[in-house]
C-alpha cells in the first residue's frame, strides 16, 4: 500500500505540474483584465496540435515541432488580445459582452480545428528519450515526469522574480490592482496587457507539450477540461498570484489522482465533481483563495 500511494503521489505531482503551468497563464491574464479568457484552453490545444502536425505528420524533429508549438500558441494569444479583447475593453463594453466574445473565440477556434481534423484522438509524438523509466525504491519515475516537474518549478521561479522585480512585472501588478492609478503614474496598460497575453499563451503552449508527453494524445476538444481545471487552480491560489496558481495546480492534480486511486472504481466518474467540491470548500472558508490575490475584486465588477 505504501509503494502504491507513493506511486500515485508521483503521478499526481506530474499532473499537477501541467495544471500549474496552465493556471499561471490564466492567472496572469485574469489578474490584469479581470475576466476569464475562455479561449485559453484552445490556445493550449493549438500548441499540442502544431507539435503533432510538425513532428508526426511532417516528420520534423520533435524539438522543431515544440518550438513551432510555442510560437504558434503565443501568436494565437496575441491575436486574441488584439482582435477579441482590446476592441471590447477599450470601448468599455459590458462585462457580459466581453465574456460572450471570449466564449465565441473559444468555440470558434475549437471548431475550426475540428473542421479540418475532426474530433478524433491522435497519438502525440513522444521522443524515445522521454520513455525512460527509473526505479527508486520500487517506485517507477519516468524521465518525462522529472523533466515536467523541473521545468514547472523553474518557470514558476523565473516568473515570480520577473513579476516582483522587473519593470514590466511591477506594471502588471499595478494595472491588475488599479488600472487608472497605474496609468496616471506612467504605466502603459496596453503594453502590459499584451505582455501578459504573450507570456500566458506561451505557458499554455508549454503546458500542451508536457500534457502531450504525459498523456500521449491530442484532439480538438483536449483543452476544455484541463483549461477549466487550471482556471479553478488559479482561483484557489489567489487571482494574480503566480506561486499561488502553481500550488493550486499541484493541489488539484494530487487531489484528482488520489481521488481515483484511493476510492472504489465505481466513484471514478465523480472525479470532476471533486474539483468543484474542493473549490467550493476552499472558497467558502477563504473566498480570496489560499494566497493573497493581486487584484481588487470590487473593481472587476464595476
Amino acid at each position: 500500500m505504501g509503494l502504491y500511494l507513493a506511486q500515485q503521489l508521483v503521478n499526481g505531482i506530474s499532473y499537477g505540474s501541467i495544471l500549474g503551468l496552465l493556471a499561471v497563464g490564466y492567472t496572469m491574464i485574469y489578474g490584469i483584465l479581470g475576466l476569464i479568457n475562455f479561449a485559453h484552453g484552445e490556445v493550449f490545444m493549438i500548441g499540442a496540435f502544431i507539435c503533432y502536425l510538425a513532428s508526426a505528420v511532417r516528420g520534423m524533429p520533435w524539438v522543431i515541432g515544440a518550438i513551432l508549438a510555442l510560437v504558434t500558441s503565443t501568436a494565437v494569444g496575441f491575436l486574441l488580445q488584439r482582435y477579441v479583447y482590446r476592441p471590447t475593453t477599450e470601448k468599455k463594453a459590458p462585462l457580459l459582452t466581453v465574456f460572450i466574445a471570449s466564449f465565441a473565440a473559444s468555440i470558434g477556434l475549437r471548431h475550426i480545428v475540428m473542421m479540418f481534423y475532426t474530433d478524433k484522438r491522435r497519438a502525440f509524438p513522444i521522443p524515445g528519450v522521454f520513455e525512460r523509466m527509473f526505479l527508486v525504491g520500487g517506485i517507477a519515475i519516468g524521465l518525462r515526469d522529472i523533466v515536467i516537474f523541473i521545468v514547472t518549478i523553474a518557470i514558476m521561479s523565473v516568473l515570480a522574480y520577473f513579476i516582483r522585480y522587473s519593470k514590466t512585472g511591477m506594471g502588471m501588478r499595478a494595472v491588475s490592482y488599479d488600472k487608472n492609478t497605474a496609468e496616471l503614474v506612467g504605466v502603459n496598460s496596453r503594453k502590459v496587457t499584451i505582455a501578459a497575453f504573450i507570456i500566458g499563451s506561451a505557458l499554455a503552449g508549454l503546458s500542451a507539450l508536457v500534457y502531450g508527453l504525459s498523456f500521449g494524445i491530442v484532439n480538438p476538444s483536449m483543452g476544455i477540461t484541463p483549461g477549466l481545471t487550471a482556471f479553478i487552480a488559479a482561483v484557489l491560489g489567489g487571482i494574480g498570484n503566480v506561486t499561488g496558481a502553481m500550488i493550486g495546480g499541484f493541489i488539484i492534480g494530487l487531489g484528482e489522482v488520489l481521488f481515483v486511486a484511493l476510492l472504489p472504481a465505481s466513484l471514478s466518474p465523480l472525479r470532476p465533481l471533486f474539483v468543484w467540491a474542493l473549490l467550493f470548500v476552499i472558497l467558502f472558508i477563504k473566498p480570496s483563495g489560499l494566497f493573497r490575490p493581486n487584484v481588487k475584486f470590487e473593481e472587476i465588477w464595476e
